[in-house]
């Protein structure tokens, strides 16, 4: 399985938000999504820790990847497993709910996102998934939907601030430059056109 797992929190208006905040400081771009990225780290934490630091058997042995580079599936490694969650700022418009992901938390390694959403039943004997739920582990998703959903109250308010300070660092930095035209168009009121037409005396 390639690709990314994504599960998040959504707000209406934070895509503009952030791209207009892009193009008028775009280091203070860079601070605000990584402020986003920092305050979302509990929810990471807590979705690493509930990840299973042991499945199914086969699953964790290298020589299920013999056959060839990568196999038919990747060998789950917890110390891997773990590492591939993470947040992210962000992301494609929901068509749906009509709205912009705030932060994603994502996993990125490929035994992770096979343990977690594997659910046809496509392995010889059709074993993989009828073990899985032998073993209690139920239907997908086992760990990424469920634990974010469930411990979002750990960063919404942290996260809410976050974007809150967004929209105060837009508005100063509108007010900064609505003030600056103006001040420019006042001062190019008073200047005199040559007989060229430019300004100046």
């Amino acid at each position: 399985m390639a690709g990314t797992l994504r599960v998040g929190m959504q707000v209406h208006g934070l895509k503009p938000a952030l791209q207009t905040l892009m193009y008028l400081d775009r280091d203070l771009y860079k601070k605000t999504t990584k402020e986003i990225v920092k305050v979302s780290k509990p929810l990471v934490s807590v979705v690493q820790g509930a990840f299973p630091p042991t499945v199914l058997s086969g699953f964790m042995k290298p020589t299920i990847n013999s056959k060839r580079k990568g196999g038919p599936f990747p060998t789950y490694k917890i110390a891997q497993v773990r590492r591939g969650v993470s947040a992210k700022v962000g992301g494609r418009k929901n068509a749906y709910t009509n709205s912009w992901p705030i932060v994603r938390i994502q996993q990125r390694n490929g035994a992770a996102m096979v343990f977690d959403m594997a659910q046809n039943q496509r392995t010889t004997g059709n074993t993989f998934v009828a073990n899985l739920k032998k073993e209690g582990y139920g239907n997908a998703s086992r760990v990424m939907w469920k634990t974010v959903t469930r411990n979002l109250h750990l960063v919404e308010k942290n996260v809410a601030d976050a974007v809150a300070q967004v929209e105060v660092k837009i508005n100063h930095e509108l007010e900064a430059s609505i003030s600056k035209r103006e001040a420019q168009s006042a001062f190019t009121k008073t200047q005199g056109r040559n007989s060229l037409g430019q300004f100046g005396r």
